[in-house]
């Protein structure tokens, strides 16, 4: 009896140590096997990349290297050749437009690669308000658009986009501050029924393009001062048709158009808060602001527009007993606390995120009395203002007052400040044009840009304005020209 109850234990055991030997491979089978994972991304300054890494593992890490190359074998021979050892987070700078790769391997034998394309020139194409429709989009036929325009863009070489979501006031995302854009909706204040922001980032990453969101900061209407038009949400309506009389002139009447007063606490604060939902919300490469600051205000400068403003700073300064600025260095102090106060929202939310403007390219223009006040000899040499300038190069080789060659090298030797980008604007739209001799005759010239830009070996990139000119029948031989040197 007891050997019988022994045996029938011991079977039971025996089966039992079976099951668990049996047991421990498949769930050792199912246990995930983790590898270490790489993110890297790139910024050009003067012809030099600095390429910025972190590696993230679950085990030890054992080596973190990198080669110049495509290289798709963990096990290349390369490796321990020519590559390069890495700590485990950090940068490393590459003079060379091309292909690095990055490995991880961790103690555990997991490898890793990671490649990403270094290219030493910003090469970014505007799509303006224009290349929508002000009738508005189904989401459809939205998201054809920009995919046929993203593809074009990544066909003709460039790395970048720079589009338009806040041309008049108003935004082509869904913003807690600006109405929605009748160039989305088809009506000002109109839900889309979507998020085009969010699909025009994302589309542009999928194909390895940056995402820099364009805004005319005080800009609300061209052509137009009947606020009734607006939408109702629109804060500059509501600032002028409120009951609260403080607030009229946050907005002012101008020359036929609407601007938001550059010289008002309330408007800046305004501005930086429709920039700082941008950088939170969506996951962008940059901001940019074009040329369109004050208005050209002629002769009377000095008793128009934000001149009531100017009196009462006056008033306070010497109430304080303070220096008093003349009307148009306060001007353009109103305008360098904007972009200061831009720079630091976003450096603060996103220090990854760029922030850069396009003036005008007419320096002798923007240092005027009457009109723009956009400090560019500050910018380009003071740091805390912008990442980069483009300055809008819009003239031929044989211009009398701006040739392209002269007035390029006017801009570069304002750059007293290493850490900002020089980009420069280049011209599309003129090939082929009646505007000046040169761009009708010579079908090389946008090519020329190029060419003269790369021998200065300091300009960092360029900026093509704009994407639908790329299109035209009469530019394409000089399209065609500019795309071969660019991408060679």
């Amino acid at each position: 009896m007891f050997k019988r109850k022994w045996k029938f234990i011991l079977a039971w055991m025996l089966l039992f140590v079976f099951a668990i030997n049996q047991a421990v491979p498949a769930m050792a089978a199912t246990e995930e096997v983790t590898e270490p994972t790489i993110k890297a991304t790139y910024r050009v300054l003067n012809q030099k990349a600095t390429v910025t890494y972190e590696v993230k593992s679950e085990a030890k890490l054992k080596s973190v290297t990198y080669l110049q190359g495509l290289v798709t074998l963990e096990n290349s021979i390369r490796w321990s050749v020519s590559g390069k050892k890495l700590s485990e987070s950090g940068s490393f700078d590459v003079k060379k437009s091309g292909y690095y790769t990055l490995r991880a391997e961790d103690v555990n034998g997991g490898v890793t690669l990671q490649n990403i394309y270094v290219d030493m020139e910003f090469k970014a194409v505007w799509i303006s308000y224009l290349e929508f429709k002000s009738t508005g989009y189904t989401k459809d036929e939205f998201e054809a658009q920009i995919d046929e325009m993203f593809d074009n863009v990544v066909d003709m070489g460039m790395n970048a986009v720079i589009v338009h979501v806040r041309p008049f006031g108003d935004a082509m995302y869904d913003s807690s501050y600006f109405p929605w854009s009748k160039y989305i909706s088809g009506t000002q204040g109109k839900d889309p029924g979507f998020d085009p922001l969010e699909y025009m980032v994302e589309a542009a990453h999928d194909r390895g393009l940056q995402f820099h969101a364009w805004l005319n900061p005080y800009r609300v209407t061209t052509k137009n001062t009947d606020v009734k038009t607006l939408a109702a949400n629109n804060p500059a309506r509501k600032w002028l048709t409120d009951k609260k009389t403080a607030n009229d002139r946050n907005v002012l009447s101008f020359d036929g158009n609407l601007y938001y007063n550059p010289a008002v606490t309330e408007v800046r604060t305004l501005i930086r808060n429709g920039v700082l939902e941008i950088v939170q919300n969506y996951d962008v490469d940059g901001i940019h602001f074009d040329d369109y600051f004050y208005p050209t205000l002629g002769s009377n400068y000095e008793k128009i527009f934000d001149a009531p403003e100017y009196k009462t700073y006056v008033a306070s300064c010497k109430a304080h007993g303070e220096k008093i600025l003349p009307i148009d260095e306060w001007r353009r102090q109103n305008v360098n606390l904007l972009v200061k106060g831009i720079y630091s929202e976003i450096k603060n939310e996103n220090p990854d995120v760029v922030f850069g403007i396009s003036p005008g390219g007419f320096l002798d223009t923007l240092r005027m009395k009457d009109r723009y006040y956009v400090d560019v000899d500050r910018w380009l040499s003071e740091p805390g203002y912008v990442d980069y300038i483009c300055p809008q190069l819009y003239w031929s080789f044989e211009h009398k007052q701006y040739p392209f060659d002269g007035i390029l090298n006017r801009w570069l030797e304002l750059r007293k400040n290493t850490d900002v980008n020089v980009y420069v604007g280049i011209p599309v739209y003129k090939s082929a044009s009646n505007d000046e001799p040169d761009f009708k005759k010579n079908a090389n010239i946008l090519a020329d840009m190029i060419k003269t830009c790369r021998d200065t070996k300091l300009v960092d990139g360029y900026m093509f304005f704009r994407y639908d000119n790329f299109y035209s029948n009469t530019a394409q031989k000089a399209v065609n020209n500019l795309l071969k040197v660019l991408n060679k």
